[in-house]
This record gives structure tokens, C-alpha cells and sequence, in this order.
């Protein structure tokens, strides 16, 4: 039995490691989707990013099966459950690239990360009946509170916070929160790859009937080079591998765990904005950052009943 506890502490490190690369790649990405956001109109921009991460997903497939690093199934159920997952996954791409377009750089995307894990840990206990301990619960106000510090939320009225581009991060949040959950539904029945790769499909051909009336295919040469520079990032490094990475790590962790995670992702957000925006860092967004930090190390702690599982 110790060995297995053991093991399985040994693999949840694992997937905790690469969540937290995940997690710094997604902080990153704000600067590449806010660069990009004007330059070709949002909904080509999502359909050529998921079709892209689609498209590079095969490969990754491929070299997986080929040195068997990982056991690829797929059932009926998972293709089910791939669909409405790939309907999520293309609506919170359009909310994202029409929050980067109207809303603030870095400050929005502390908006929509913070109110993230939330919105996923409300539903799951709501949806999943998972239970909170004391210190996810403190975990959860900590982190709301550090994200609206990180925001500075009291130089803005209430009409500044819901405007435009800060409501469409607001519905990305809650869009992300659902796709999670059924995301952790779907790996049921599925690998994670084989998973993010149907759902990614589902959500291209959803983003390109979006896209149609823009003739994205007719124009892929329209764009420049650093268009497409920044577009092979966000899909590829950003979509097809920090992104799969955090459904991997639902599927290990739960989505609550995992969500929780995303509080890094404003952190890096803000350090990001700070050096490539020239955004000053006032002492109050300093201490917002530490206060996001604390709240992942709180939701990870283990609730009491836990130890009682393990004896059966």
C-alpha cells in the first residue's frame, strides 16, 4: 500500500510540474493574442488557431503511439462528450480574442483567470458534490481577493469592469469553467491527446462556420509574418501542449485541483505586461501576485477524509 501511495504521489508531482509550465505559457500567450487581436478580425483568428493546434495534434499523436509513452483509446461516449466540449472550446475562443480586442492587456486577463477557478470550483461542488475543506474555501476568497488587488479594481466603476471587452473575459471564464467539467467527463472514456484532439476538431469546424463569410481559407496569405509568427505559438505551444497538459492534469487531479492552477496564470500575466506593455507595478499588484500564489498552494491542500479512502 505504501508503494502505491508512493507512486501515485510521485506521479501527481509530475502532472503538478507540467501544469505549472502550462500555466506560465497561458500567462504568456496574453501578449501574443493582445499583438495579433487587431490584426485580422476574431473570428478568422480562432478558427485559424484551433485548426492549426488541430492540424499539430496529429503528429503528437503519432510519436506517442509510435514510442508508447502513453496507451491511446477511444470509445463511443468520449466521442460523444467531445462535441459539446468542442462547442465550449470555440466559444471560449471567440470571447477570448473579443476580450483582447476591447478589454485591457494585462489587467483583463487577470480578470478572466481569476474569476476562473471560481466559477470551476462553484460548479463542481454545485454539478460533482465535491466538498471543500476550511482551507480551499479561504484558498478561493484569497485568490478573489489578490485577483481584484492585481486589477486595481477600485480605479474602475462597476460599468469600466463590464464593459465590452472585460464582459466577453467575464463569459470566457464561465465558458472554460463548463468545458472542465466535461472535459473531466470526457477523459472517462478517453485518453487526454485523443480527447483534446476530437474536441479540437469539433471546435474547428464549429470556429470556420463562424468564420465562413471572412473566406479564411481564400485569405491565409492576407496576414503578415508576424501574424503567423504569433498565431504558431498560441496554437501549437499554447493550445496543443499547455492546454492538453491541463486536461491531462483534470483528469489526474480533478478539476478543482487543476483550476486551481490558474491563479499562476495572472501573475504571469502581469509580469508579462509589465515587461513588454511598460506597465508600472504598484505595491498593491505585488502583493495581489502573492496572495494568487498563496490561494494554489491553500486549494491544494488535501481535505481530512482523504486518508480514510486509502484503507479500504
Amino acid at each position: 500500500m505504501s508503494t502505491t501511495v508512493l507512486d501515485t504521489s510521485s506521479k501527481d508531482t509530475s502532472v503538478i510540474f507540467a501544469l505549472i509550465t502550462a500555466m506560465l505559457i497561458w500567462g504568456s500567450s496574453w501578449i501574443s493574442g493582445k499583438i495579433i487581436a487587431d490584426m485580422a478580425p476574431a473570428k478568422v483568428t480562432v478558427f485559424y488557431r484551433i485548426a492549426l493546434a488541430t492540424i499539430s495534434m496529429l503528429p503528437i499523436l503519432l510519436f506517442v503511439k509510435k514510442a508508447k509513452l502513453q496507451r491511446l483509446f477511444c470509445s463511443n461516449k468520449a466521442i460523444f462528450w467531445s462535441l459539446p466540449a468542442g462547442t465550449l472550446m470555440a466559444m471560449y475562443n471567440q470571447f477570448f480574442f473579443l476580450g483582447l480586442l476591447d478589454g485591457l492587456p494585462g489587467k483583463g486577463g487577470m480578470l478572466v483567470t481569476t474569476t476562473n477557478p471560481i466559477f470551476t470550483i462553484i460548479l463542481s461542488t454545485m454539478i460533482l458534490r465535491i466538498a471543500l475543506s476550511t482551507k480551499q474555501v479561504l484558498g478561493c476568497v484569497i485568490g478573489l481577493v489578490g485577483g481584484l488587488l492585481m486589477i486595481e479594481v477600485w480605479h474602475f466603476d462597476s460599468a469600466q469592469v463590464l464593459a465590452s471587452g472585460n464582459a466577453y473575459f467575464l463569459l470566457a471564464s464561465l465558458t472554460w469553467a463548463f468545458l472542465t467539467l466535461i472535459s473531466k467527463q470526457g477523459t472517462k472514456f478517453c485518453d487526454f491527446l485523443t480527447f483534446s484532439t476530437l474536441m479540437y476538431f469539433w471546435a474547428t469546424l464549429l470556429s470556420y462556420v463562424f468564420a465562413y463569410e471572412l473566406s479564411p481559407i481564400q485569405n491565409i496569405t492576407s496576414y503578415s509574418a508576424t501574424y503567423w509568427y504569433h498565431m504558431f505559438y498560441l496554437s501549437i505551444i499554447v493550445v496543443s501542449i499547455a492546454t492538453s497538459i491541463f486536461f491531462l492534469a483534470t483528469q489526474q487531479l480533478g478539476p478543482s485541483r487543476s483550476s486551481s492552477f490558474i491563479f499562476i496564470v495572472p501573475v504571469t500575466a502581469m509580469g508579462m505586461s509589465i515587461w513588454y506593455f511598460n506597465e508600472s507595478l504598484s505595491l498593491t499588484m505585488f502583493l495581489g501576485g502573492a496572495f494568487a500564489l498563496c490561494a494554489v498552494y491553500l486549494l491544494n491542500q488535501p481535505v481530512k477524509t482523504e486518508p480514510n479512502t486509502s484503507t479500504k
